[in-house]
């Protein structure tokens, strides 16, 4: 049975550590473009997420829960991500008709310029849409940059006319009857469809689809940001090398200025809230 939707229309979900610094900004986009509510899972973090949470979750937009367990399991899978994004669906299945699943370095949008929930409005039969993914590199940055990061990282992967391109989910969270990855979910009612109405089998991978909906993601930000990157999960017990950033010789790469027209608004919302402006 489905239950009765007492909250938004759209929310979005998300697990993060030590990334303070980054949330405001990923809360303030995604507001912008329809996002009403976000359940948020705190992996340990030790830095001031807290404060930087503390008016939003006065607010009742954002809620925090504590998810400080391992991440990786003996099988070197996330575990933490799966089990927190599977709670979501359970905890907050009345609480929004849409729960989008990102990463904190991920921006959902439309590339159309209408908001989210417009474009969702035609997708209610279906459990769940796949949003192909743009992948983004340092952009040139060595160090981590002065400015927001939907204008700072502009060069992302060229992409072939018959590229692949993996993708995030957003589902029906009542249902959701299990998760499997960050990226996937199997549902009651068949699988999911991408923004053409085509169903997505498990491990598909078929070309890209993405003039209604695409998710940015800034995947390694600067080369020192990568490092850290790459330093957390080791804490986190990886014993993966250095990953590689999808973009590190330019020359592959092209020029999308697609969010900088959000930055303005981006900017004067968290100088409202008295968030200093990189």
């Amino acid at each position: 049975m489905i239950p009765e939707r007492t909250g938004a229309y759209l929310a979005a979900c998300t697990i993060y550590r030590e990334d303070a610094e980054y949330l405001p900004e990923w809360i303030e986009f995604h507001r912008l473009v329809g996002v009403e509510r976000f359940f948020l899972y705190d992996n340990g973090s030790t830095d001031d997420h807290r404060q930087v949470l503390a008016p939003y979750v006065e607010e009742g937009i954002v809620f925090v829960h504590d998810w400080a367990r391992p991440f990786l399991g003996q099988d070197g899978r996330p575990r933490a991500i799966i089990a927190a994004f599977e709670h979501c669906c359970g905890e907050h299945a009345g609480d929004a008709r849409w729960v989008a699943f990102l990463d904190v370095d991920e921006f959902l949008f439309s590339p159309t310029g209408a908001t989210l929930t417009e474009v969702l409005s035609d997708y209610e039969e279906f459990p769940g849409v796949v949003v192909n993914r743009a992948e983004f590199g340092p952009s040139g940055h060595e160090t981590k940059p002065m400015g927001l990061v939907i204008e700072s990282y502009l060069q992302r992967r060229r992409l072939r006319p018959d590229d692949e391109a993996s993708h995030k989910s957003v589902v029906d969270p009542a249902r959701v009857t299990r998760c499997l990855s960050a990226h996937n979910f199997v549902h009651r009612d068949g699988p999911p469809v991408n923004e053409e109405g085509r169903p997505v089998e498990l491990l598909d991978r078929s070309p890209v689809a993405w003039s209604r909906l695409r998710a940015h993601h800034y995947w390694s930000r600067s080369e020192e940001e990568r490092h850290r990157k790459a330093q957390l999960w080791r804490e986190a017990g990886s014993a993966r090398a250095l990953p590689r950033a999808p973009v590190a010789d330019e020359s592959h790469s092209v020029t999308d200025d697609t969010l900088t027209r959000y930055a303005p608004a981006v900017r004067e919302a968290l100088a409202r809230r008295g968030y200093a402006l990189p």
